[in-house]
């Protein structure tokens, strides 16, 4: 039996202290971005797009904790950076995104659940065929498309169109300002060509990468937290449970905010991330299972080695 847990002893913390460690956290993400405009067009760019398409997987563990409502004290404030935030820098719908987790937490690993790239096969020549999907930006397309065909047959609309367009362009609008002024002033080019290396840098930096190694990432990732080893027994279906020990370079890329703690999120998923580190090692003196001896790469590398 899982150990029960006394969620009035964990209280959230100062919205000051969130909101700094987001702000800090936006600017190590999108520094990428900047310091392509500032450069200018080059084989830097190539690692650029790597780095801020890896980073940008955190961005899409911040609105998972959005959706729990455990950024801020007040549910508004999840609610808004969410929505108007990370949703359209994610080209994502907050809403359709909360409730089809809601799904997946309810129905992990059986039928109901609305997650399905952990079950992508990544064994040997599929993890490369994975990554030219992501690279020619099929995977991109399809989980995009599952934003609104999941909700047929399940009561519930996603979010008006007019309303994300809205939100997706005033958010777009400031971004890209912001990435022409760097290009322009900052780095003291004419308008024309500011402009143009903004919108490189804006296409191929930020669109691609968001694309194609943000999706590659966030597939990778939830395989390393759910797929099944060959031979292995769940109590959750088709669906594993891991918690991860990780570096800083994993926590940052894969488990950032109390996703290597995953196991323990999915059995108490009312806490904020911030007490998950904590929580585990309570869970793990009462049941083995909590206890985070897996490794993110460890484990993709295990998963892709099977026969």
């Amino acid at each position: 039996m899982t150990q029960r847990i006394e969620l009035a002893n964990y209280k959230k913390r100062s919205d000051l202290r969130s909101l700094l460690t987001i702000t800090a956290h936006l600017g190590l993400v999108f520094a990428p971005v900047y310091i392509a405009v500032l450069t200018g067009p080059s084989m830097l760019w190539l690692a650029l797009w790597l780095c801020f398409g890896l980073l940008m997987n955190g961005m899409l563990n911040l609105m998972h904790e959005c959706a729990h409502y455990h950024v801020f004290s007040e549910r508004r404030g999840s609610n808004l950076l969410g929505r108007w935030v990370l949703g359209p820098l994610l080209l994502a719908d907050f809403d359709g995104y909360r409730w089809r987790h809601w799904e997946h937490h309810t129905h992990l690993g059986v039928d109901g659940d609305t997650k399905d790239a952990y079950l992508v096969d990544i064994k040997g020549r599929y993890l490369f065929g994975l990554l030219l999907r992501c690279l020619t930006l099929v995977e991109a397309f399809r989980k995009f498309g599952v934003q609104t065909v999941v909700y047929k047959g399940r009561g519930q609309e996603p979010s008006k169109p007019v309303i994300l367009l809205g939100r997706a362009a005033l958010v777009h609008s400031l971004f890209f300002a912001s990435l022409v002024l760097f290009a322009g002033p900052v780095a003291q080019r004419p308008w024309p060509k500011a402009f143009m290396v903004a919108a490189l840098a804006y296409s191929f930096v930020y669109g691609y990468g968001l694309a194609s190694i943000t999706v590659f990432a966030a597939t990778l990732r939830a395989i390393a937290e759910h797929q099944l080893e060959e031979g292995e027994l769940s109590s959750t279906g088709r669906a594993a449970l891991r918690n991860f020990s990780c570096g800083p370079a994993a926590r940052l890329i894969f488990g950032a905010y109390g996703f290597a703690e995953h196991a323990s999120h999915h059995c108490q998923p009312g806490l904020p991330y911030y007490h998950l580190v904590e929580v585990t090692e309570e869970l793990a003196s009462h049941d083995p299972n909590f206890i985070p001896k897996h490794r993110y790469w460890g484990e993709l590398m295990k998963l892709a080695k099977q026969a």
